[in-house]
């Protein structure tokens, strides 16, 4: 795809996003250029009072476009610059400031953050809605197997049949083969090094045979096993036979949202991954992680602490990948309600997920590294329970309130673990960037702190870090307080 070809999607996507936030937008709108006379910009918007210029380049210097926009008078100017080295970066011209961002993600957080669009104003980059789930499923394909299998000599297999593929479907990497037999000094002690789990052998060769599933060997050592992956014929027999078990558990489902309340659409936002091409639910029942014979561990950090400073979104994510992701609901939304799932409702999500698992909507199940070795132990469940859930229930009204509240001292424990005082303020600028928050928030938790001689106040100048910590012992506490009454707000 060329440069100009391109440039021409990303302006009008930036025309469909300032109509997005109620703006009336114009593409290659006239103004004054640099050069004398008129030319034009690639978008401008207005809304009331409020106007907004933006132009978007490839790459190379950006200083006659930053000149064209201050030269104009808009209220607020952008720069999209595509292959710009910087996420964001700021140009003064004639004492006013144009923004370089490079990106349109980076561009909507900037406006946001610019015009004060509350947290809770839905994102223009989203995913898009879930599909509905409809429950008057015919069972088509689950009968064309069931046919199949009896045309075949084996209708006394379906049942197990049937049940290994809603399990390979809700695991999407099931684990059917472990290495047993191996050492790693000498290599394999038996010809049959592999041992079969989770799948009765004769049931894995029907299904692999049948086109429902592929295999694959993986990892290394005594991790190497093998594992099982739905194949499109058996995706689309596994989707039946999870609606089919929706349909035939619509009253307890029914159930769990009223039983649950607010605190279920928490645990499903908080709960749901992504993995390329597919989405699921899973809570981390314990980490696993393998450790070397003669490692010894460092101490382990306080649960809570670690659960605010390791919050993720979509299962794998963190701040880090905001600018490649498109979200549904603000960035602290997922992050606080993963942090929650993990900590004050880690005992109902649990719960819930143990209920999914007896009426066959979740399994446990366990992530593995690339070498083959377990990371974590955790109940799974696939992504048409939380297409089903989700359309029934709403987000909790102080949902963004404590989610803003819990961005603060995730700010100030990510950025107070970094030495190098240049790091330390890009990260803290980043951070309050991507997850939407202002200094007043972060002065105001620090200005109590500093009373207390845990940590100065707020410092501004660009050139230092934030804030400086007098009192280690003290920040952790200070911290862990502060989100454990957070949290105890939805227990």
């Amino acid at each position: 795809m060329g440069g100009e070809s391109y440039n021409d999607i990303v302006k009008m996507k930036v025309v469909r996003l300032l109509q997005f936030y109620g703006f009336t937008a114009t593409h290659e709108a006239p103004v004054r250029i640099p050069e004398g006379g008129w030319g034009r910009v690639d978008v401008a918007g207005r809304k009331g009072n409020i106007t907004v210029g933006v132009e978007v380049v490839w790459s190379g210097d950006v200083a006659r476009d930053a000149k064209k926009l201050a030269m104009n008078n808009f209220d607020y100017r952008y720069i999209i610059a595509l292959q710009y080295p910087k996420q964001v970066d700021e140009i003064i011209v004639d004492g006013k400031r144009i923004k370089v961002v490079d990106s349109i993600r980076s561009f909507e957080h900037e406006l946001r953050r610019d015009l004060g669009i509350p947290l809770d104003h839905p994102y223009f980059s989203q995913l898009e809605k879930p599909p509905e789930v409809f429950i008057e499923s015919k069972e088509e394909e689950i009968n064309k197997l069931i046919e199949e299998l009896e045309e075949y000599g084996l209708e006394n297999f379906i049942e197990e049949v049937l049940d290994a593929i809603r399990r390979v479907y809700i695991s999407r990497k099931l684990a059917v083969e472990i290495r047993v037999h191996y050492n790693p000094m000498t290599g394999p002690t038996s010809p049959n090094e592999y041992e079969s789990v989770n799948i009765k052998p004769q049931i894995l060769s029907i299904l692999h045979k049948l086109n429902f599933i592929n295999t694959s060997r993986e990892g290394r050592g005594e991790g190497r096993k093998t594992f099982a992956y739905p194949t499109e014929r058996g995706s689309r027999v596994g989707h039946e036979l999870i609606l089919k078990r929706i349909k035939e558990h619509e009253r307890d489902i029914e159930r769990i949202i009223k039983e649950y309340g607010n605190k279920l659409w928490i645990i499903l936002y908080g709960s749901l991954w992504y993995t390329p091409n597919y989405y699921s639910l899973e809570i981390i029942l314990r980490d696993r992680f393998y450790v070397p014979r003669g490692v010894i561990l460092s101490k382990e950090e306080d649960p809570i602490i670690k659960a605010a400073k390791h919050a993720k979104i979509l299962g794998r994510y963190s701040d880090l990948d905001l600018n490649y992701l498109d979200l549904p609901e603000p960035p602290l939304i997922w992050m606080f309600s993963n942090f929650l799932v993990n900590t004050m409702l880690k005992d109902d999500a649990i719960r819930l997920f143990r209920e999914l698992e007896s009426y066959d909507l979740a399994i446990q199940d366990t992530e593995w590294d690339a070498s083959g070795f377990p990371m974590y132990d955790v109940i799974k469940a696939p992504f048409e329970v939380f297409q089903y859930f989700i359309q029934r229930i709403q987000r909790p009204g102080n949902l963004r309130y404590y989610a803003q509240k819990f961005g603060v001292f995730y700010v100030l424990l990510k950025v107070g673990e970094i030495y190098h005082p240049p790091t330390a303020r890009k990260t803290y600028e980043n951070l309050l960037r991507a997850l939407e928050l202002n200094d007043s928030m972060i002065a105001e938790v620090l200005a109590d702190m500093n009373k207390r001689g845990i940590t100065s106040r707020l410092i501004t100048d660009p050139e230092k870090s934030p804030f400086i910590i007098l009192d280690e012992k003290g920040f952790e506490e200070y911290i862990k307080y502060s989100l454990v009454t957070i949290a105890e707000h939805f227990k």
